[in-house]
């Protein structure tokens, strides 16, 4: 990213940065607006928060709304909102879905809330396969809708008891499921070699394990899996596998991560899986922004220097945010540094 430009955003005095194209470094106490400034970079991408699901949170106090401007490589990326409404717009036209301005504008974070990959339910796992997909592959957001509008209609027949309407759905279902199916796999067989190599220099451990689970047996066709459950389906009135139930298994030995590993361990597990991503996203020239957020508050020096020498050579715009500058490896590349103070942004020297 060239440019960035904030208005209304957060506790964020309207700023206007050149961020380095590297390495941009983020100083200040918490609650200063550090972790606002990530945030705004992320909500231009993903026209969503990683801190709230209620984005008129974003809108400055006494601010009419909160307005992110963006140029890239060319492209002039925006997203505005007002109560209730958000606005997108891609050069200088409004933008109809919130993926043109994803697919132009690759964003992972690390964050406080990664070990969720972890500790929480199969959801925050398919979300996350969903987003490699999505930007290593140009049609699977098309292929992932048509899916679930096939899962929906299946399902209404199925509740309906539309014996007809069921039959009709279930060749559809079962055809995108395997488009899906194949798409997510893709993905994590490209994950893997870097995930493992990042995994076993970080954490010291043999056996650290990561597969797709597909939502059924992993031998079956899905025409095959959808008419081996179809009676059980009737009596649930709805459809009980397939990619909707996937998952990302990460284990250590036979048990799942969560129980094998400390916490500590399992943070460094989920850091190497998001820089494989943002690796295997540079590779294929998707050029991704990486945002961390207060890292050394949560791993041990060793650890933090390990990460940020691997985070730093990658080929990505890195925003790495922290409360103090002694809190980073004095190793750190150059870069822009910024201190934030009560809202407002300023270059360090």
């Amino acid at each position: 990213m060239e440019r960035l430009e904030l208005h209304g955003f957060r506790n964020l005095v309207d700023t206007r940065l050149a961020p380095h194209p590297r390495l941009n470094v983020v100083v200040g106490a918490n609650g200063a607006g550090k972790t606002s400034l990530l945030e705004a970079v992320y909500f231009l991408s993903r026209v969503r928060s990683f801190r709230t699901r209620q984005l008129d949170r974003l809108i400055r106090w006494g601010a009419e709304e909160a307005q992110v401007a963006g140029l890239r490589y060319g492209d002039r990326l925006g997203v505005a909102r007002s109560p209730g409404q958000t606005r997108l717009r891609l050069n200088g036209a409004e933008a109809g879905a919130r993926s043109s301005l994803a697919e132009r504008l690759p964003v992972q974070v690390i964050n406080t809330e990664h070990q969720r990959l972890v500790l929480d339910g199969p959801r925050v796992r398919r979300q996350f396969l969903d987003w490699g997909a999505f930007h290593l592959e140009r049609d699977y957001r098309s292929r992932a809708l048509r899916y679930h509008h096939a899962l929906r209609q299946r399902n209404a027949a199925l509740r309906a008891d539309d014996r007809r309407s069921e039959r009709a759905w279930t060749p559809i279902l079962a055809q995108y499921a395997a488009q899906l199916d194949a798409a997510r796999e893709r993905f994590v067989d490209a994950l893997q070699p870097t995930w493992e190599q990042l995994s076993r220099r970080w954490l010291g451990l043999e056996g650290v394990g990561l597969r797709y689970y597909r939502g059924a047996s992993a031998a079956q066709a899905w025409e095959e899996v959808l008419a081996e459950q179809q009676e059980r389906d009737r009596a649930q009135g709805f459809t009980g596998r397939g990619p909707h139930r996937a998952d990302l298994l990460l284990s250590h030995g036979r048990l799942p991560a969560a129980d094998a590993l400390s916490r500590g361990q399992q943070k460094l597990l989920v850091v190497a899986l998001l820089i494989a991503e943002v690796r295997l996203w540079a590779e294929r020239g998707l050029a991704p922004v990486l945002l961390i957020d207060d890292l050394p508050a949560e791993l041990d020096p060793e650890h933090l220097r390990a990460v940020l020498e691997t985070v730093t050579a990658e080929p990505a715009q890195v925003f790495l945010s922290a409360v103090t500058a002694e809190a980073l490896p004095a190793s750190l590349p150059p870069g822009n540094w910024y201190a934030v103070h009560q809202g407002t942004l300023s270059a360090m020297v």
